[in-house]
């Protein structure tokens, strides 16, 4: 089963595209990572798939469902849920505040956030501090809960490790490698630290000028020993 579909995607903000012909496809439990250089095009796919940049060919669908005419808001209500790298979360309001507004369509919120503290347990503790007085490491913790509050089918993550030490990267990743196996919802990153996203991804595609030049399996990609000289610069 394929949760998101996007065939021959182009996508830019009015300037001409910068996303050029991209194929992709995530199914439920799997974690999918996008990866190559700076400027390649990887936030642009995601903020394409949300609604920000905007898609100009192709087709791009969620279950059955055609994205490309609703709005970002739409978007997020048919599932496809966007997690931005800054500016993620209400600095001024408590974790428990920031959770309650993202509870998009949510019936009983109460309950909803019961549910996601229970898959991020380690927030219980800063549940009533002010978001704006938290760690990074924190903050991108409750980035990822406000998003999950919304229920996505998909979740659209631009580098949550932005900015974390060594030690922060590795435990967001592995947070959200247990999300997507644990849940029914599929997961496409885009994260700066590449090895780290691959060690944890089921599939890897690599944009460069806004093309996949490469796509298979993560740890097969990771592997391959022209890899780093060719996208990141690392001697090969």
């Amino acid at each position: 089963m394929t949760l998101l579909r996007l065939q021959n995607l182009r996508a830019g903000y009015g300037g001409g595209d910068i996303v050029h012909g991209v194929d992709l496809e995530v199914a439920p439990g799997e974690m999918v990572a996008l990866v190559g250089p700076n400027g390649a095009g990887k936030s642009t796919l995601l903020k394409s798939i949300a609604g920000v940049a905007k898609v100009t060919g192709g087709t791009l669908m969620l279950d059955d469902k055609d994205l490309v005419p609703l709005s970002p808001a739409a978007r997020a209500q048919a599932g496809a849920v966007f997690m931005p790298q800054d500016r993620n979360v209400f600095r001024t309001l408590s974790v428990s505040e920031n959770l309650s507004v993202s509870a998009w369509g949510c019936k009983d919120i109460a309950q909803r956030r019961e549910e996601v503290t229970a898959l991020l347990p380690t927030m219980r503790p800063y549940m009533h501090k002010r978001a704006g007085g938290l760690s990074g490491g924190q903050r991108q913790m409750v980035a990822l809960a406000m998003a999950l509050m919304a229920r996505p089918r998909v979740l659209l993550v631009d580098e949550p490790t932005a900015g974390l030490s060594p030690l922060l990267v590795g435990e967001m990743l592995d947070v959200l490698r247990q999300l997507a196996a644990a849940a029914t919802l599929g997961i496409l990153i885009v994260e700066q630290n590449a090895r780290a996203a691959l060690e944890r991804a089921d599939r890897a595609l690599v944009l460069v000028d806004g093309r996949v030049v490469r796509a298979g399996s993560a740890a097969v990609l990771a592997q391959e020993p022209d890899f780093g000289a060719l996208f990141f610069g690392e001697a090969a």
